[in-house]
């Protein structure tokens, strides 16, 4: 079984957390300012009606039972947005990125509060991150047949997105972790930088580096996971 994550390089936003070796460890240069303009829009946007997609496909492996949409990915990169479940709203925008021509990605969440369906009989594997359980999970799911891969514009995040929980994040700081499987065994890599410090019920993370071997494969998940301490 093939669980890869994208690798970071500086994708505009990233592909569903993506991909790039770029610089500044989490923190924002002023260059991105378009990026947080992008945020705080769809932070403040009226929220989505609830979309789900628990089958597969779209999914595969581990099925999330949460919101669920399937968005266009252009070469240049696309906005992404989620409806709201169990309080919690997702948005986001990914970059730039080596696709020929446009293909279509499906994103749910979870929180894995009995809402990720076993793969074959086995139960999905929780995050923790300094020591704290993840509050939540997304799986991007290349619908197409090439492999998505990063291409490094200078002062631009790899990731950008924002989580709004009407309930707080109950932490101060948070950061991501990406799943990886080696040798059928299964752990979460966190990505390198900083944490993120919500502000009231939002969350923006704009994530500059990532593990190094992250890629978007066809019909695989990428699977994420957030939680703040």
């Amino acid at each position: 079984m093939r669980l890869s994550i994208l690798r970071a390089v500086t994708i505009a936003a990233g592909a569903a957390i993506a991909l790039a070796a770029c610089s500044s460890g989490g923190t924002v240069p002023p260059s991105s300012a378009a990026y947080n303009a992008m945020a705080l829009n769809n932070a403040n946007a009226v929220p989505l009606a609830l979309k789900q997609c628990a089958a597969s496909p779209p999914q595969y492996y581990w099925i999330f039972e949460g919101a669920c949409d399937k968005f266009t990915l252009k070469p240049a990169g696309s906005s992404f947005a989620l409806g709201t479940y169990k309080d919690i709203s997702l948005t986001g925008k990914i970059g730039k990125n080596s696709l020929k021509k446009s293909t279509t990605v499906a994103l749910a969440d979870a929180t894995d509060s009995g809402d990720v369906k076993d793969y074959d009989g086995m139960p999905f594997p929780k995050a923790k991150i300094n020591g704290k359980d993840a509050f939540a999970y997304a799986a991007a799911i290349n619908q197409g047949t090439e492999i998505v891969k990063p291409i490094v514009e200078p002062g631009h995040p790899v990731l950008q997105y924002v989580i709004t929980d009407s309930k707080g994040f109950g932490g101060t700081e948070c950061k991501a972790a990406a799943l990886e499987s080696k040798a059928g065994k299964f752990s979460w890599v966190v990505f390198p930088g900083a944490g993120f410090k919500p502000k009231g019920h939002t969350l923006t993370v704009s994530q500059y580096t990532a593990p190094a071997n992250l890629v978007l494969a066809p019909k695989t998940p990428l699977y994420v996971a957030v939680a703040c301490y």
